[in-house]
């Protein structure tokens, strides 16, 4: 079964009232990433994750993601990397603590353009006859230590990134290790947006891979369709992935403001219903 999940983030700062609003919109599972009473995950405590965990048993709420920063980091930057080889630890730390496997991850800031334009959909992609050796080279100890912790480092399809697509995904993955611990953090509408068809184009490229699963509203905030593309729905991607198993989370993310994020999670919760005969 597909888990709803969301973003707390994005609902308040206050851990316990963004649990409060999302369980009240019909979502249990959160993907945790900020939001710890104004912390980021990397920077929580253990007293900060044990607060965590009495919440969450109190609103009958649990952790689907451990929604991690690693990887958002300068590829030359060998300081800013060694940083983000620790955050990993701790991440899987944390993986442990929650019980689960999945933790959102990157491979690297897109080198091309300078840091103001990274989420400028016009900045021209990696040299990957450059840079692709030095990915699969600094991304080959997160994937160990990720085998050795048994959970998933997860490459979120991420415009900003060197991963801005499911093709790009894939070259990175190929690159760097057949592991099944190297797996994807599919999030279509961000790969689309690259003009790669989410079903025909891009899915194919990732299947047997994904591991977790955002979902961002279209034009007019909703999930009738995949952002602008008008033959793809959210219904039929989600179940694509019930066809071929898939059976982790589906995570709102992006919707705009607090309101929104929870319109977003009553959109999804009644879709999963529909998709999984709920």
């Amino acid at each position: 079964m597909i888990d709803a999940c969301m973003f707390l983030d994005e609902v308040s700062n206050d851990f316990e009232e963004a649990v409060d609003l999302s369980t009240r919109a019909g979502v249990h599972g959160i993907e945790l990433r900020g939001g710890i009473w104004g912390k980021q995950v990397q920077d929580a405590t253990d007293d900060d994750i044990a607060r965590v965990q009495e919440v969450m048993a109190r609103y009958g709420a649990h952790v689907s993601c451990i929604g991690s920063p690693v990887g958002k980091c300068d590829l030359y930057d060998e300081d800013e990397y060694q940083q983000h080889l620790r955050w990993f630890d701790r991440m899987c730390e944390l993986a442990h603590i929650f019980e689960i496997k999945i933790i959102r991850a990157f491979p690297f800031w897109n080198p091309e353009g300078k840091p103001s334009d990274r989420y400028n959909e016009d900045v021209p992609r990696p040299n990957w006859e450059r840079i692709l050796p030095l990915i699969a080279e600094k991304l080959a100890p997160l994937v160990r230590r990720a085998e050795e912790q048994d959970v998933y480092y997860c490459i979120e399809s991420e415009v900003s990134t060197c991963s801005g697509s499911c093709e790009e995904i894939a070259r990175i993955i190929e690159a760097t290790s057949d592991s099944e611990h190297l797996a994807v953090a599919w999030d279509v509408r961000n790969a689309s947006s690259r003009g790669e068809h989410p079903l025909r184009e891009g899915y194919p490229k990732i299947r047997g891979r994904v591991r977790h699963f955002h979902v961002k509203p279209n034009r007019y905030m909703n999930v009738a369709t995949v952002g602008d593309w008008e033959d793809v729905s959210y219904e039929e991607v989600l179940q694509t992935l019930i066809a071929d198993g898939y059976d982790g989370a589906a995570s709102v993310e992006h919707w705009g403001s607090r309101w929104l994020m929870l319109e977003g999670a009553r959109q999804l919760v009644e879709l999963l219903a529909k998709v999984q005969g709920a």
